[in-house]
C-alpha cells in the first residue's frame, strides 16, 4: 500500500468515526496517567504539538531521529504510533486532530527511509490523556503522538 493510499485510509477511519454510531458522544473516563501505566519494553518516544497543530517542530527532529535509530537497530515487528489531543476542542476535532499529528509523524520517520508496511498508527483524540483534564481544558502533555514497538 503506498503512503497516499494509506493516508487516505486512515483519514477515512478517523472520519467514519467521528461521524458514525460508533463515536463516542459521552465524555471519557479519565485515564490512568501514562506514568502509572505498566510499560513493557522501552518508554514510548513522545513528540508534543502546539494548540490545534500537527507540526512537529524543529526541537522535536532528534526524537524522530531516535525512533529511526530504534528502528534500526532492533528491528521491531512494528512500531506504532499514536497521536492524541487535549480536551479543548469537541471528541470529533480532537480524533482529527490526533490523526492528522499521527499522520505527520510517520510521514516523518518515512522520510527518514523507514518502511511503511512496519507502521501500526492510532489517533486516539481526547480519549487516554496524559493529564486528566475537564472537557475544554487545553493541556499540553494530552497534545502528543507517541511512538512504541514491538
Amino acid at each position: 500500500m503506498n503512503l497516499s493510499c494509506f493516508v487516505r485510509h486512515l483519514a477515512f477511519i478517523a472520519l467514519l468515526g467521528s461521524t458514525s454510531a460508533f463515536a463516542q458522544t459521552d465524555p471519557p473516563s479519565p485515564a490512568t496517567p501514562e506514568s502509572a501505566k505498566p510499560q513493557s519494553g522501552p518508554a514510548p518516544l513522545v513528540i508534543h504539538f502546539g494548540t490545534g497543530s500537527s507540526t512537529i517542530l524543529p526541537k522535536d527532529r532528534e526524537v524522530l531521529d531516535q525512533a529511526s535509530r530504534a528502528f534500526n537497530e532492533g528491528k521491531p515487528q512494528v512500531m506504532i504510533v499514536t497521536g492524541s489531543a487535549d480536551r479543548a476542542g469537541t471528541p470529533g476535532q480532537n480524533l482529527l486532530l490526533s490523526q492528522r499529528r499521527a499522520t505527520a509523524v510517520l510521514k516523518a520517520l518515512l522520510d527518514r527511509g523507514l518502511p511503511v508496511d512496519r507502521f501500526q498508527v492510532l489517533a486516539k483524540g481526547e480519549t487516554e490523556l496524559a493529564v486528566p483534564t475537564e472537557e475544554g481544558i487545553a493541556e499540553p502533555e494530552n497534545r502528543r503522538v507517541e511512538i512504541t514497538w514491538r
